[in-house]
């Protein structure tokens, strides 16, 4: 079985990368860091026996998330799962000067459509596979000190909606997940109570019920937040 997750070396998308590898997983792996994604997939390989493939890429630039999605199809005959886990985030309000829409829409939207659009062929010929995007409660309601953000959210759930009709039909599972705060790095130098947050592992964890279901069931979405609605 091979799973491919991109923002793979923190956070969340390590927590997926050592749980999935615990399964058994084959893992291809990318990230904008080299030396990180060398030091995961020595750690991965020595820990839990699987063969790990890693790309480095920043996936907001769309030649690169091309790059990698063909680098992965021309590697692997067959693709088990897909997490788009890659996200950026950002504070401020729409008319604020520097709002930047575009580089929003090319980290949170565009890195997933260009790497999912191949691999999701390669999934609907082998009639088999689940996708995973990893969305945001902001997904579901506006913030508006968080504008760009939101809107990038928002469409990223669309191209989830869509993907996930569209591959019905090819026996392909498509899930979102709408987490709320996570303690991850972007919290860093910020002074707040991370302990209450959604841990990155709490993710890893919800994929693994979803990967764990019958077959002829699918978890469409999923929205997890802090017990603390403070946070």
């Amino acid at each position: 079985m091979i799973a491919v997750i991109s923002g793979a070396t923190r956070g969340v998308g390590k927590a997926l990368a050592i749980m999935l590898a615990k399964e058994g997983y084959g893992l291809a792996l990318c990230s904008r860091s080299l030396s990180d994604l060398e030091e995961l997939k020595v750690e991965l390989e020595s820990t839990f026996n699987v063969s790990i493939f890693i790309h480095q890429a920043d996936l907001s630039i769309k030649e690169e998330a091309l790059h990698f999605s063909r680098s992965i199809i021309d590697k692997f005959s067959k693709i088990d799962l897909l997490i788009n886990n890659i996200g950026k985030y950002d504070i401020g309000r729409l008319t604020d000067s520097e709002s930047d829409l575009e580089l929003m829409l090319n980290t949170n939207l565009n890195a997933a459509y260009y790497i999912t659009k191949l691999i999701a062929i390669n999934m609907g010929n082998n009639n088999s596979g689940h996708i995973f995007n990893i969305c945001s409660v902001l997904s579901l309601s506006p913030r508006v000190d968080a504008a760009s953000y939101t809107i990038s959210k928002h469409a990223l759930k669309g191209f989830n909606d869509v993907l996930r009709e569209e591959m019905r039909e090819h026996n392909v599972k498509v899930t979102a997940i709408y987490p709320g705060s996570i303690n991850t790095s972007s919290w860093e130098g910020i002074i707040a109570p991370k302990e209450k947050f959604v841990q990155p592992e709490d993710i890893a964890e919800t994929v693994k019920t979803c990967l764990h279901i019958s077959k002829n069931a699918n978890i469409e979405e999923i929205v997890i937040k802090p017990l603390d609605k403070n946070y």
